[in-house]
């Protein structure tokens, strides 16, 4: 149902035109669960820019029930969760997207690595899919 790749230049222009690539692609849903798809876009394709290499690419796909951003890069250091001191201006993406997701990963790759999260949408009836948090937690560090 919902179908979008993209190769973005390491540049800070990718950030806008991952969230405007989102917010095209993501028109039939709930709007609020469109704007968070498009920060957690934002949070993991600035990590691919900060500590990975190019190509990076965005890919989106999903269905009724759930939504599934992928960014890849060539760029062979892992995410890390951070916790920053409260007045660093750096190091909470991938806290808020462990936060904020309902499930995320990384998968190593012959050369890079490509991180995802999912978003369980809201049904017609209000509830969501029944899906535990399964944020991970990786163990090298950019």
């Amino acid at each position: 149902m919902y179908d979008c790749q993209l190769v973005l230049e390491p540049t800070v222009d990718s950030l806008r035109i991952s969230r405007e690539a989102v917010r095209r692609t993501l028109t039939s849903i709930d709007p609020e669960c469109i704007e968070l798809a498009a920060i957690l876009t934002d949070e993991v394709v600035a990590n691919a820019i900060k500590h990975g290499e190019p190509p990076i690419v965005l890919a989106l796909g999903g269905d009724d029930d759930q939504i599934e951003v992928t960014v890849t890069d060539c760029g062979a250091d892992l995410p890390v969760l951070r916790t920053p001191e409260p007045a660093a201006q750096t190091g909470r993406g991938m806290r808020i997207v462990d936060v904020l997701s309902d499930e995320w990963g990384v998968e190593e790759l012959p050369r890079g690595k490509r991180i995802w999260f999912r978003l369980d949408l809201p049904r017609p009836d209000g509830g969501h899919a029944e899906r535990a948090h399964q944020g991970r937690d990786p163990e090298r560090s950019p």
